[in-house]
């Protein structure tokens, strides 16, 4: 690297003049690098154009054709040097622009993205529309429910209020229910014939184990009540009176729903932790009641059990 006698820029290659010894670029120095090469072993002798007209006696002016080419030389030099400066500069366009198609496909996969964000937020907004709307009418649909239950387990109730269940009674081969049924009229003093019963079986208890009740269909409901308050007066309905030789006492109750007897065992329990005097059932219904002068609750459903206080 050296400075340019001429123009004092830095250069890295150009001439050097035999006689003054200083160092000139191709452009100042009036030889192009090709015409300097060709010199080969005269570049010792080569002079700068200012000891040239130094040592010459009588120099030769330069004719305007060469004074035009000289400086023709000076500017494809100068062009030559600031393109050389433009290299990297063209080459971080490149990259910019490879930044900007980038850029311009990134945004474009956003935009898809956000287009379909948005298609996706749109589907949930409706479905959550629908949700609340479905979640708006469950409440309505469980107490529809609720009361369609209540009505159909009434019917079945309602389908029972002429049975009587027995219980405490062992099941024998070749047991007549009949005979049965009528001793247990005689012992209630309330006579039973063949014609008041419906019909007579003996039915399936959850637990296989359990001894099965015994169900007596009656014609006539109002029959079958005074049967049953009757029963539960007498001190006479036992196992042994009914010709068993086991003892026991016989109960008759009225034939309950699953659903209310399990509604009944409830209301027992409650009543007993929280002493209640009265847990009965009668016309099929569950009642309760405190104390003697106590209000009369009723029970027919799980709700209700919150009135056991």
């Amino acid at each position: 690297m050296f400075s340019c006698a001429s123009c004092s820029e830095n250069h890295t290659d150009g001439p050097c003049c035999s006689v003054c010894k200083q160092r000139y670029d191709f452009a100042c120095s009036g030889i192009t690098e090709a015409g300097y090469r060709k010199l080969g072993e005269r570049k010792s002798t080569w002079r700068c154009l200012r000891c040239k007209s130094s040592l010459s006696p009588s120099p030769v002016p330069s004719s305007p054709q060469t004074n035009q080419l000289d400086r023709m030389q000076q500017q494809l030099s100068n062009i030559l040097m600031q393109l050389t400066q433009l290299a990297p500069l063209i080459e971080d366009v490149k990259f910019i622009r490879e930044e900007v198609n980038n850029l311009k496909d990134s945004q474009e996969t956003v935009h898809q993205l956000l287009t379909t964000v948005s298609d996706k937020v749109n589907s949930l907004e409706s479905r959550v529309i629908k949700v609340e709307k479905i979640a708006h009418e469950v409440p309505i649909l469980q107490a529809e429910i609720s009361k369609m239950r209540d009505e159909l387990e009434t019917r079945d109730q309602w389908s029972r209020s002429n049975n009587i269940e027995v219980r405490g009674i062992p099941q024998k081969n070749n047991e007549n229910l009949f005979d049965i049924a009528l001793k247990i009229g005689q012992l209630c003093d309330f006579p039973i014939k063949k014609d008041h019963i419906n019909y007579i079986a003996r039915i399936p208890t959850r637990s296989p184990n359990k001894e099965k009740p015994i169900i007596i269909a009656l014609h006539n409901r109002y029959f079958k009540e005074e049967l049953v308050a009757l029963s539960r007066k007498s001190d006479k309905l036992k196992l042994e009176n009914l010709g068993f030789t086991s003892s026991g006492k016989v109960y008759l109750n009225d034939h309950l729903t699953q659903r209310n007897k399990s509604l009944l065992n409830k209301a027992k329990s409650m009543a007993k932790e929280r002493n209640f005097k009265y847990v009965w059932v009668k016309h099929s219904k569950i009642m309760v009641r405190k104390s003697d002068t106590s209000p009369i609750l009723f029970i027919k459903n799980e709700n209700d059990l919150k009135k056991i206080e």
